[in-house]
């Protein structure tokens, strides 16, 4: 509930000019989001819902003594309360809540793709803070500062918490950098925020159970930067859709990055090691080669795609790559589990979707020389078709592989696991085992690998659950990694 503390009529001017006419015979109050919230004198707006509860939030919000319902659905029945119909109610409840929650003077940075982008509004965060610039990051893992973030459990907060939040924000930041999800786009739950940049990263297969098609799923995606008054566009044309924003980005400026010689910005690797990789930078003229202490090429790519961003807020070229050389990794990207010294190398990513695997595999088997082991699954409820590539992938790259459980939710764990051996080649089925037991898969996978060795933990990264049929229990792939090293190697 938000109390008004201007009239209703005040607070919709500029969004139409055909109001109902019992609107200025109406007390109203507050401005509600949740039925159970609901006063007399309130405007309940009555948000779409997945589950198609509508009506039983109007019917709670009458007992409760509403005074205004404002809904897109006519056929909603509000009995003899007054009942707005409006095309687009998440539009207005966006509208009026960027003036009753604003989020003043604060740059507001959207991130879409499938992959990397939790790691470039990490990176973002990061350089603008070493660049004197107060930075936020919004998204999977939480919000707030990169270093104290708020944990939510969701990428996009629902459309009131989401304004709550930044208007939150805007009191001690000057930017955020937000995670966009296809979900929020194309349910329009990012209605009334004001995005000042965008950014694209890459689009691979995900969300399909969702999306059903890979067209409709990259249209969610180019809603961001396709956002009214967008000021600067950031573009990976390594990707092949990357290529089509480039004509389609609504933007006052857009630049282009990648390892592409038609990229704006581009950037090559010249070599990996156990520490990170050299990386070359150019600019037109300028150019700048330094130390990333970052796994992997996709990681690369994540943190120019972030010192572009920098760049097109006008910040100078070298200082953006020095600071670059200081950036550290993102919690359950690439992160290092390190215990004693004298231990596997053990990784723990968020690779959840086959690209993202695949990339992850490539990075460590390009930085490190030992046998590698991964450890995968695939979450229950969501797209069943990527499980056999999963499978695919993990049987490809790896000497040694340990398919296990993650999040079922629903299903049953066994079955998930025979969709994602079913992906495996016949002449690699001997490297797999199949361990439903997570925590046991991790065990077996560190104490069966030498000092030399690398071990990848796949899949949930910075999550602390498995939810399963309906429950979420506490489970760390982190701290069953460290529990396994701290049992074996020091005892």
């Amino acid at each position: 509930m938000i109390v008004l503390t201007q009239t209703f009529e005040e607070l919709i001017s500029g969004w139409s000019e055909h109001l109902p006419d019992f609107l200025p015979s109406l007390e109203l109050k507050n401005c509600c989001f949740d039925s159970r919230e609901v006063t007399v004198g309130s405007v309940l707006f009555v948000l779409p819902s997945v589950a198609g509860k509508e009506q039983s939030y109007i019917d709670m919000a009458i007992s409760n003594g509403v005074s205004l319902i404002v809904s897109q659905d006519e056929k909603l029945n509000s009995q003899a309360v007054p009942h707005w119909v409006v095309d687009d109610v998440l539009a207005l409840a966006g509208f009026c809540l960027a003036k009753l929650r604003p989020a003043n003077n604060l740059n507001v940075f959207g991130v879409t793709g499938t992959n990397g982008k939790s790691s470039v509004t990490f990176y973002v965060a990061q350089l603008l803070e070493m660049l004197g610039e107060p930075a936020a990051v919004m998204g999977t893992v939480g919000y707030g500062h990169w270093q104290r973030l708020k944990p939510t459990g969701m990428t996009t907060l629902p459309l009131e918490m989401l304004h709550e939040s930044l208007h939150e924000l805007s009191k001690t930041f000057k930017h955020v950098a937000m995670e966009v999800s296809s979900h929020g786009l194309d349910q329009n739950r990012l209605a009334g925020v004001s995005f000042k940049g965008a950014m694209f990263t890459n689009l691979t297969r995900d969300h399909l159970d969702y999306h059903k098609t890979m067209e409709a799923y990259g249209a969610a995606k180019a809603r961001l930067l396709q956002w009214p008054e967008l000021e600067l566009a950031i573009v990976n044309v390594d990707d092949e859709f990357g290529v089509q924003l480039m004509d389609t980005a609504r933007a006052q400026r857009i630049i282009s990055y990648g390892q592409s010689n038609e990229a704006e910005i581009r950037f090559d690797i010249s070599g990996m090691n156990a520490d990170g990789m050299e990386l070359g930078v150019f600019y037109g003229e300028r150019q700048a080669s330094f130390s990333l202490p970052l796994y992997g090429e996709f990681n690369a790519a994540n943190v120019v795609g972030a010192m572009a961003y920098c760049i097109g807020l006008g910040f100078e070229f070298q200082s953006v790559c020095t600071a670059a050389q200081r950036l550290q990794s993102v919690p359950g990207r690439m992160e290092v589990v390190k215990v004693v010294e004298n231990q596997p190398v053990v990784l723990v990513d968020y690779a959840h979707t086959p690209d993202a695997l695949e990339q992850a595999c490539k990075a460590v088997r390009q930085h490190q020389q030992g046998e590698i082991t991964v450890v995968v699954g695939c979450g229950g409820d969501r797209d069943q078709g990527k499980r056999p590539i999963m499978g695919k992938i993990a049987a490809q790259y790896a000497d040694k592989v340990v398919f296990t459980s993650d999040n079922p939710r629903s299903e049953s764990p066994a079955v998930i696991l025979e969709h994602i051996m079913a992906g495996v080649e016949q002449e690699r089925v001997g490297i797999c085992s199949v361990i439903e037991d997570r925590a046991v898969a991790i065990e077996q996978a560190i104490v069966q690998s030498t000092p030399q060795d690398v071990v990848l933990i796949a899949g949930k990264g910075h999550e602390d659950y498995q939810e399963v049929n309906g429950h979420k229990h506490y489970f760390s792939d982190v701290d069953s990694a460290k529990a396994v090293i701290g049992r074996e190697l020091l005892s």
